[in-house]
């Protein structure tokens, strides 16, 4: 793997011309950010990997410009329709609009201080994630482009948040495919372990360098409310349950008990420390959550959240996770109570929607117990998307009731 590293000026303006093949044009004049390597005709020009690059359709008509990465599947990610300068002055601007999007949801407020500020694609700058815990936030980056543009980034966010430090948060896979290698650490401000913040008033402390995705699964801010106005009597199990976003909106729910099962035993620790600051009883349980669940009793609970890791990472590993998530919600269907709710996710990009309808239906069936859907949840509200982007649908919830 090669190290590529920012340079001290990345340009700003187009190195080279990429021309889409004829017919190839039409879901990028719809909104669509992303040029696939087959939909390339000829590059003019030399540009170098990460370097700006105009984009135009089969009759020469401008559509934007973007990165360019040949070593990519995804050649050419669009960043802007406009002819400007992807400069240090474009980033503030992005980061700007971004701002004012999640104001105009009311984010941040007094309750809550965890939400994404930059949703990659749904934010016009593909390949960047921002995430805002309190007074520090959390970057991910995962196209070579903007990992040579890094320091541009964290200058914008400076300006635009004036954030007490910034973490750098480490991209994995992502950044293999691209070709850069990218490093976990503090970009600028003190380091710390953990950083405090609020979600709907629920304090917690989130570890940005050590946690999963940029340490907290914000996406799941609905489920989670969901989860709060449902508990109320209930005995509450959250399967997966990381930190315990889950279990502690059901606790705060006035649950009758929760029960929170993970294989991590720091998420133990850290959903215990969570449910001491935060004045609620939340039993924490070390284990496989299927073998848990294979040793309940059946029926001992009234709401269930089923909410596992990633199953298929690739369309080749479709089928094995189909019967992954298929035994996963026979055995929570099982461990349901008569007119228990259950709150089945999937965050697996190649599991759609109505794949997942299709695996709580057969696990209702294996299980014998008539299941009705009462709701179909996503990502919060600071997850926005363009409109003809699928590829970016990837959190599904299926909400549902059990006889």
């Amino acid at each position: 793997m090669s190290h590529t590293e920012a340079s001290p000026t990345p340009s700003a303006d187009p190195n080279g011309r990429v021309i889409l093949r004829k017919g190839r044009a039409r879901p990028l004049w719809f909104g669509h950010p992303w040029v696939y390597a087959n939909a390339v005709e000829k590059v003019e020009g030399t540009p170098e990997p990460g370097d700006v690059v105009s984009l135009v359709d089969g009759d020469g008509r401008f559509i934007g410009q973007g990165l360019w990465n040949p070593r990519s599947q995804i050649p050419v990610r669009v960043l802007t329709r406009d002819d400007e300068a992807l400069d240090a002055a474009f980033f503030v601007r992005r980061l700007q609009e971004a701002q004012s999007r999640r104001a105009a949801i009311g984010l941040p407020n007094e309750d809550t201080t965890v939400y994404r500020l930059v949703n990659s694609e749904g934010d016009q700058l593909p390949g960047l994630v921002v995430d805002v815990y309190g007074k520090a936030v959390a970057v991910q980056i995962t196209t070579l482009g903007l990992w040579q543009r890094r320091e541009l980034v964290f200058e914008a966010l400076a300006q635009t948040l004036a954030p007490e430090a910034i973490y750098q948060v480490a991209a994995g896979s992502y950044a293999e495919l691209e070709g850069f290698v990218s490093v976990a650490g503090v970009a600028r401000g003190p380091s710390h372990t953990s950083v405090s913040c609020r979600e709907d008033g629920i304090a917690l402390e989130v570890e940005p360098l050590v946690g999963q995705k940029t340490g907290m699964f914000i996406d799941q801010r609905p489920a989670r409310q969901r989860v709060g106005q449902w508990a109320r009597g209930r005995r509450v199990l959250d399967c997966y349950a990381y930190a315990g976003g889950f279990a502690l909106q059901a606790a705060r729910g006035q649950a009758a008990s929760v029960t929170a099962v993970d294989s991590s035993p720091r998420a133990v620790t850290r959903i215990e420390a969570h449910a001491a600051a935060n004045q609620v009883a939340v039993t924490a349980v070390e284990a496989d959550v299927f073998r848990f669940l294979q040793a309940a009793t059946p029926g001992a609970y009234d709401l269930i959240i089923v909410d596992p890791p990633k199953f298929a990472r690739a369309r080749k590993d479709l089928e094995a996770a189909r019967k992954g998530y298929e035994r996963l919600n026979t055995l929570a269907l099982r461990a349901a109570a008569p007119g228990a709710l259950v709150v089945s996710c999937s965050c697996s990009q190649n599991v759609s929607g109505d794949d997942l309808e299709r695996i709580v239906a057969a696990a209702g069936k294996a299980a014998g117990r008539r299941v009705t859907l009462l709701e179909r949840l996503g990502p919060g509200a600071d997850h926005p998307l363009p409109p003809a982007f699928p590829e970016g649908q990837y959190l599904k919830v299926l909400c549902a009731y059990v006889d």
